[in-house]
């Protein structure tokens, strides 16, 4: 195998375990959260996905946006600091949200090797940090 059909199946590898941890759904979400308003619940969540206040990546395999775990709190409510991310977060070529999912989910140098999902949960005004230097910084800062 070449070297872009092993970097490809690693990919897949790392996706399918993404998946593993069954995130909630959207109905999942809406029973746990405090999502609501006048539009129906799955709407509701739809358009938060939309204007990148939740993320959301799509499973082919349950056909169904799922939600990554690091952007709900103990109670099940969404992270405030979540918006915030999602907008320093590249939005090009990630309409299904796995992008942002790897980045999130993949150890980071600049936080000891933990994942920023990890790290978002206590201290999320660290993981904001990380992600402005690393999409919005002077990339010469690196030379």
């Amino acid at each position: 195998m070449n070297r872009s059909g092993s970097v490809a199946s690693a990919a897949i590898d790392f996706r399918n375990d993404l998946l593993g941890r069954n995130w909630p759904n959207d109905s999942e979400v809406v029973r746990f959260s405090r999502f609501s308003g006048s539009l129906d619940a799955a709407e509701c969540i739809a358009r938060a996905r939309e204007a990148r206040i939740l993320l959301g990546v799509w499973s082919a395999a349950r056909r169904a946006f799922v939600y990554p775990d690091f952007q709900f709190d103990r109670r099940g409510d969404l992270r405030p600091e979540v918006a915030e991310l999602l907008t320093l977060l590249p939005k090009e070529n990630d309409d299904a949200g796995w992008r942002s999912a790897f980045w999130l989910y993949s150890p980071h140098a600049n936080l000891g090797g933990q994942t920023p999902a990890e790290v978002f949960e206590s201290d999320p005004s660290r993981v904001l940090s990380v992600a402005l230097d690393e999409f919005h910084g002077d990339p010469d800062t690196a030379w």
